[in-house]
C-alpha cells in the first residue's frame, strides 16, 4: 500500500511531462531553421567544430566557402549564395572537389548546415558569452547531426530535468504535499519563457538549469557541489554570476566570510576551465582577456534599435516581451503576476520582522530559494542602472524555476492565520499569468495543431 501511495504522488509529474513532450514533438517541425539568437550560438558552435578539426563529422550537411568568389567549388553550383557577404553554401559536394580550397589558406571552408546571412559569420566564435553552454550544442551536432532539432536536444533535455527537479524540490519543501508540488510543476510549464527558451538553442536554458541545480544542491546541504554548479551557471552566461554571489552570501551568513570567499573561488575556477579551448583559439590569454573586458563594457551599454527591450519591472507584469518566433508564436512573456507574488514573498521570507509574523521557521538552506531569486532580479536592475537599458524578457529563464519553488516555500511555511492569504496570493498570481497569455496559447495551439 505504501509503495502504491508513493507511485501515485508522481502521477501529476508524469502528466506534466507527457504534455510538455507532446508540445516538443508537435512544435519542432515548425521550427525548421534558425530561430531567434540561434543564428549566433549555433554558428559559433559549428565554427568551433571546424576549427578543432572535427568538421568531417558534419560534412554530410553541406559546406560553406568564403570568400566566394574567388573560392568556388570546382564543378558545382551553390545552393545558397550570399552576395552581400561573399559566401556560398553547397548542399552536396565531394572531398575531391574541395581539395584545392582546403589547401588554400586564403579560403575558409566550413562543413555543416547553411549559415545565416550575417557578416563574418564563418569566423564568429561568440566570445561575448562564456562557452560552457555551447559545448552542449557542439556535442549534440557531432552525435546527432548538424540540423535544427539536433541543436535543441540539449535544451529540451534540460527543460525536462528542470520540471522533474522543481516537482521533487517542491515535494521536499512541503513534506510530500502533492497539491503544492503539482502547482509548482504546472506553474513552470505555463511560464511562457520556459516553454519558449526551453525548446530552442539559446544559452539562457543552461544558466537557468545550473541556477536551479545550484539551489537544489545548497538546499540539500551539498555546499561544495552547489559552488561547482554556480560556476557552471556563470560559465554558461555571465548573469550566472548573480547565482554565484547569492551562494557566497548564503555561505557568509551561514558560516563566515572565509567560506563565502571559498565559494567564490570554487565557482571562479569552474568558470575558467571551459574557457581554456577558446583562449587557445583566440590566440592566447591576452587576446581573451581583452575580448572579455570589451564585452563586459558592452553589457553596460544600450544595444542598437532592434528587438523589443524591457526592464525587470516589465517582466513582472508581462509587457514588452521578446519575440523569439512569430509563427508559431513564441513570446518570452514569462508568468507575470506569479513573478510579482514570488518576489514579494521572497522579501517577506527574508525580512526578519515580517518573516516572524507570517511564517514558521525557515532554515538557511531553504532560504537559498528566495535569496537567489531576489539576487538575480536585483542583479538585472544593477545592469539596467549601469547603462544597459535594452534588457530582454527571455532573461527571466534564469529564475523561472525559482518562482514556483518560492511560492511553495511560502505556502508550506505560512502560519495558520496567514496561510489562506498566502495560498490565495500564489494562486491569483499564477492565474493572472496564464490569463494574460491565453491568446498567445490559443494561437500557439492553432499553429502547431
Amino acid at each position: 500500500m505504501a509503495k502504491l501511495n508513493s507511485l501515485w504522488r508522481w502521477l501529476p509529474l508524469v502528466a506534466v511531462l507527457v504534455v510538455f513532450t507532446l508540445y516538443l514533438v508537435a512544435i519542432q517541425p515548425h521550427l525548421n531553421s534558425y530561430t531567434s539568437d540561434e543564428i549566433w550560438y549555433v554558428s559559433a558552435a559549428r565554427n568551433f567544430i571546424n576549427e578543432v578539426g572535427l568538421g568531417r563529422y558534419i560534412a554530410g550537411y553541406g559546406v560553406t566557402v568564403a570568400p566566394s568568389p574567388p573560392c568556388n567549388v570546382t564543378g558545382a553550383s551553390p545552393t545558397i549564395y550570399y552576395k552581400d557577404y561573399l559566401m556560398a553554401w553547397y548542399s552536396n559536394v565531394t572531398y575531391t572537389q574541395l581539395r584545392n580550397l582546403l589547401d588554400n589558406p586564403s579560403c575558409i571552408v566550413r562543413f555543416g548546415y547553411y549559415y545565416p546571412d550575417k557578416q563574418s559569420i564563418v569566423t564568429y566564435l561568440n566570445i561575448e558569452h562564456p562557452w560552457f553552454g555551447k559545448y552542449f550544442m557542439v556535442l549534440s551536432m557531432l552525435l546527432l547531426g548538424d540540423k535544427p532539432v539536433s541543436w535543441r536536444v540539449p535544451s529540451m533535455v534540460l527543460s525536462v530535468l528542470m520540471l522533474i527537479l522543481v516537482y521533487y524540490i517542491a515535494l521536499r519543501l512541503s513534506n510530500g504535499n502533492v497539491a503544492y508540488a503539482s502547482l509548482a510543476a504546472v506553474t513552470l510549464l505555463m511560464d511562457a519563457t520556459f516553454r519558449d527558451v526551453g525548446i530552442i538553442a539559446l544559452l539562457d536554458i543552461y544558466v537557468g538549469f545550473f541556477t536551479l541545480l545550484t539551489v537544489y544542491l545548497y538546499f540539500t546541504g551539498r555546499y561544495t557541489s552547489s559552488a561547482i554548479a554556480s560556476g557552471l551557471a556563470v560559465a554558461s552566461k555571465y548573469p550566472g554570476a548573480f547565482t554565484v554571489f547569492s551562494g557566497a552570501y548564503l555561505e557568509t551568513y551561514r558560516r563566515n566570510g572565509i567560506w563565502g570567499l571559498a565559494y567564490l573561488a570554487i565557482a571562479f575556477i569552474v568558470f575558467i576551465i571551459p574557457q581554456l579551448p577558446i583562449v587557445y583559439l583566440v590566440g592566447g590569454i591576452h587576446n581573451y582577456i581583452s575580448d572579455v573586458f570589451f564585452y563586459l563594457k558592452w553589457f553596460t551599454e544600450p544595444r542598437p534599435p532592434g528587438p523589443v527591450a524591457s526592464n525587470p519591472l516589465d517582466w513582472l507584469i508581462g509587457i514588452d516581451s521578446f519575440v523569439n518566433n512569430v509563427t508559431p508564436p513564441l513570446y518570452a512573456m514569462g508568468l507575470p503576476g506569479a513573478y510579482l507574488v514570488a518576489l514579494a514573498y521572497s522579501v517577506m521570507l527574508i525580512e526578519p520582522h515580517v518573516k516572524g509574523r507570517l511564517f514558521n521557521e525557515v532554515n538557511i538552506n531553504e532560504l537559498s530559494i528566495p535569496v537567489t531569486l531576489l539576487t538575480i532580479w536585483l542583479g538585472f536592475w544593477l545592469i539596467y542602472f549601469l547603462g544597459d537599458t535594452t534588457l530582454y524578457s527571455y532573461y527571466t529563464m534564469q529564475f523561472a524555476a525559482l518562482v514556483p519553488l518560492t511560492l511553495v516555500l511560502a505556502m508550506s511555511r505560512a502560519k495558520p492565520k496567514a496561510k489562506i492569504w498566502i495560498i490565495l496570493g500564489a494562486i491569483a498570481g499564477v492565474a493572472y499569468g496564464i490569463s494574460i497569455q491565453w491568446r498567445i496559447l490559443h494561437s500557439l495551439i492553432i499553429s502547431i495543431a
